[in-house]
């Protein structure tokens, strides 16, 4: 193998190496000149080869498959750069691709026909220069001419189209430099072999160059997209942090908002008690009082501590954290025992009414003594909401849950029902329409029934109100 051969197989290992890598950044990034790209390296890289088989032929037949290995890839370079100039800069226009894309794929067939080298007939050497290097090229045919005329016509248009937004971008620059080289190469050779002129021949060198220079301008746009993201992502970075500064600077004006109505709420809970049990001790320190009146004022006394003992019990249910102990449930079984206690919550109803627990069915899994307490509270609710008398009907059933099935059970009484503004206002925490409630009974539960992953719905009518809490089933 000759040095000249070395140096050409050299290019094409080049040319691969850089396809190969600009090959896998467009599989991952899809970027349309990373695959034009990987089209001028892998078009480079076949004319190299063809060029080392010419350098090394014994003959011109063996020559003229080398020629005509360049050929096929030279249309094809000319086709990829014209193809890049496009996805990089928008020049040369579609539409000239368009009309290149069929003229290549007539010249490539034509080519590799053998329709552009006659390896009969050799090429005359009329003299050589001192650097001649012995080639042993087949002789062209009037239509390689053609085409070789035809196709340094193209280049010197593009550079021409290139050209004019000489100014406007830095990758124009650089593109039209190595479409120049390549160019300038193909007429060297055009020039020599016309004139039969023993030189070293330069396509495969320049353009080797012109694609180096692409392969730069594309790291160059590689590197200035990562310093912007690098930038970008410091930039988003010093947002975050400032974000994350403001979001706790409102989070705590927030904590310090409710921490301030919760103190305006339980100060005026605990004031109205300690009033009335001032006025009560104040009643118990005249004299002469009668046993009556005593016995009045220690009633009082007692009803007052009893409300402000259970505001102190409620407030430490709600601000507990709620950490269910999840097991298997009766729903018939958590009923029954929840209606006994909320019997004794509300002994001093006027008329307990009647309650139906005929429709139970079904299994949760949750915690025993916190969903007690739920169904507790509901079912007190309705029964002061039924002071007269009347019905509550307790029922269940299986409901769909996302992907799993689940329970709800309803509460339904003939009570006096809640208007729309009570109803929205139900679960918030302090408030109440009863004149010794505390406001934190369904607060409380819709709490617990959250935590359980669960929810709590209200409906109310004239005629009664139906509260639904929708549980997790077994």
């Amino acid at each position: 193998m000759t040095k000249l051969g070395a140096a050409l197989l050299a290019w094409m290992a080049v040319h691969l190496f850089a396809a190969l890598i600009s090959a896998f950044l467009f599989v991952r990034r899809r970027q349309l000149e990373q695959g034009a790209y990987t089209f001028i390296a892998l078009s480079l890289a076949g004319y190299c080869y063809g060029a080392a088989l010419v350098t090394n032929a014994m003959d011109p037949s063996e020559a003229a498959w080398g020629q005509t290995i360049e050929y096929c890839f030279g249309t094809a370079t000319f086709v990829a750069y014209a193809i890049f100039g496009n996805a990089l800069v928008g020049r040369p226009t579609r539409s000239l691709i368009r009309l290149l894309m069929p003229a290549a794929a007539i010249v490539i067939p034509c080519t590799a026909a053998g329709l552009l080298v006659d390896p009969a007939v050799g090429i005359e050497i009329q003299f050589e220069l001192p650097w001649a290097y012995p080639y042993r090229d087949a002789g062209l045919t009037p239509m390689t001419w053609a085409a070789g005329a035809a196709a340094l016509a193209f280049g010197i248009w593009v550079i021409v189209e290139l050209s004019r937004s000489w100014n406007e971008h830095r990758e124009i620059r650089i593109l039209t430099c190595a479409v120049a080289l390549t160019v300038l190469g193909w007429t060297h050779d055009i020039a020599i072999r016309g004139f039969g002129i023993g030189c070293v021949y330069m396509t495969e060198h320049l353009s080797s160059l012109g694609g180096l220079l692409v392969s730069y301008l594309l790291l160059h746009r590689f590197a200035l997209t990562a310093t912007t993201l690098s930038t970008r992502t410091l930039e988003l970075r010093h947002r975050y942090d400032e974000l994350q500064h403001v979001q706790g600077e409102l989070v705590r004006k927030e904590q310090l908002a409710a921490v301030g109505e919760l103190s305006a709420v339980i100060a005026h809970e605990v004031r109205n008690p300690l009033a009335v049990l001032k006025t009560a001790a104040a009643g118990l320190r005249k004299d002469g009082i009668g046993s009556e009146d005593r016995g009045t004022l220690l009633g009082v006394l007692d009803e007052e501590t009893d409300r402000l003992n259970r505001l102190v019990r409620d407030l430490l249910a709600y601000a507990r954290p709620v950490e269910p102990q999840l097991t298997d449930i009766s729903v018939d079984e958590l009923v029954s025992r929840s209606i006994d206690a909320a019997r004794s919550i509300v002994a001093s109803v006027g008329h307990e009414p009647d309650i139906d627990t005929s429709g139970l069915t079904g299994r949760v899994r949750g915690d025993k003594d916190l969903l007690e307490r739920v169904i507790a509270q509901i079912v007190s609710n309705a029964i002061e909401a039924m002071p007269d008398g009347g019905t509550l009907t307790v029922r269940s059933e299986v409901i769909p849950m996302g992907s799993e099935s689940g329970v709800a059970i309803h509460f339904e009484d003939t009570g006096e029902g809640m208007d729309t503004l009570v109803r929205e206002r139900a679960v918030d925490p302090f408030f109440t329409t009863r004149p010794t409630g505390t406001g934190l009974g369904l607060a409380i539960v819709e709490r617990i029934v959250k935590a359980h992953g669960g929810t709590v719905e209200i409906q109310s009518s004239d005629h009664g109100s139906t509260v639904s809490v929708l549980l997790p089933g077994h």
